[in-house]
């Protein structure tokens, strides 16, 4: 955004928490101001939004005239005790999804809680100007549900990045180790920020039971609280690889490009940058019925399995996956990915959307 923001003729200024106080100047559109805020106990990547006097004083600071908040928690909460011009809530995370749907799905307590949920996110968005989402499946999700004024505005990926092209052979072999020569074998990618609301334990138990069937190599790739946990149990597949998280786009589109297929788990995507970029590179995908992962996995190049089918479900969407032939999947999964906006065009496109709506606004 900060890149994007420059180049289109926009200041933007990314108010966040972090490990120390630091103000920073980032291209030619913006600036990045972080406050010191203690480390999330789950998740120490993650740092506490709690500071309301500095959020407030950044925000009569600098005098936007589009807050954008991406929480609906504590920073909505500061959005709502300021003015400006405009405020829009963006709503790329799901804590409905990951949390409440599935305890909905399992016991009773859920039904309330999630039913809890959505009065909130309501409240959320009737304190907004604008509630901004990925996808047009998510807009009619949270007007169904009752949320105002909310729009679309597609999330973008840089294509130029990906593709089938960069699939490498050799790096197969490699990722395969002792079951390079089956040939039968394949090679299963899951990928993320390693958490339990992403699921991943889910599809390596699953992979598990496509691997009494078939050889199967699996690639994990991230970081997070649940690295450690999941490293132990991908190591009782035949054969297993793990990678951190890398810098480097064109390690890692050769990754995305060379595995024969994504595993996928998380039922709370709002959009699904990993999937997307796996469509771009022609890589297949299996991912639950739910979310922004069933809205890219169309049938010509993915399957799908109930969201709460349990590792027998996933199982069944990997193998058949991995039995389609992989040239026709790679070439519709490309073709998809075509379809989805630049990262530049979703700027572009969200820009014309504050302006439109700035547009639309009475004075203060």
């Amino acid at each position: 955004m900060l890149h994007h923001a420059g180049e289109l003729g926009h200041e933007v200024v990314v108010v966040a928490p972090g490990p120390r106080d630091e103000d920073r100047t980032v291209g030619t559109g913006g600036r990045i101001v972080r406050y010191r805020a203690p480390r999330m106990p789950y998740d120490p990547s993650y740092h506490a939004p709690l500071a309301f006097g500095r959020m407030r004083a950044l925000i009569a600071e600098h005098r936007p005239d589009v807050l954008q908040v991406s929480s609906p928690f504590v920073p909505m909460w500061v959005a709502s005790s300021v003015k400006a011009p405009l405020v829009a809530y963006v709503h790329h995370a799901d804590p409905i999804g990951c949390y409440l749907a599935p305890l909905s799905a399992k016991t009773a307590l859920g039904k309330p809680l999630e039913a809890a949920g959505w009065a909130y996110l309501r409240a959320v968005s009737a304190r907004a100007d604008a509630t901004i989402v990925a996808g047009s499946w998510l807009e009619r999700e949270l007007t169904r549900k009752g949320c105002a004024r909310v729009h679309t505005v597609r999330f973008g990926i840089d294509r130029e990045h990906f593709g089938p092209e960069r699939r490498d052979e050799a790096f197969r072999r490699e990722l395969l180790g002792p079951l390079a020569d089956r040939p039968d074998a394949k090679v299963v990618l899951i990928a993320g920020r390693l958490a339990a609301d992403k699921r991943q334990r889910l599809v390596i138990d699953a992979l598990e039971l496509v691997a009494k069937e078939r050889p199967i190599a699996l690639v994990l790739l991230g970081d997070g609280p649940e690295r450690e946990r999941l490293e132990e149990r991908g190591r009782r597949l035949p054969h297993f690889r793990a990678f951190r998280f890398t810098r480097d786009r064109e390690e890692y589109a050769r990754l995305l490009a060379t595995v024969d297929a994504l595993g996928h788990g998380s039922l709370c995507e709002t959009f699904g940058f990993l999937l997307a970029e796996c469509l771009a590179s022609g890589t297949p995908l299996a991912a639950p019925d739910r979310g922004g992962a069933a809205d890219l996995a169309s049938p010509g190049f993915a399957e799908t399995y109930p969201a709460f089918g349990g590792p027998e479900a996933a199982a069944r969407a990997i193998a058949t996956v991995l039995d389609r032939p992989r040239e026709e999947l790679s070439r519709l999964a490309r073709a998809k990915a075509e379809t989805i906006p630049t990262n530049r065009e979703h700027y572009a496109a969200l820009f014309a959307k504050y302006a439109e709506l700035l547009g639309n606004q009475p004075p203060l």
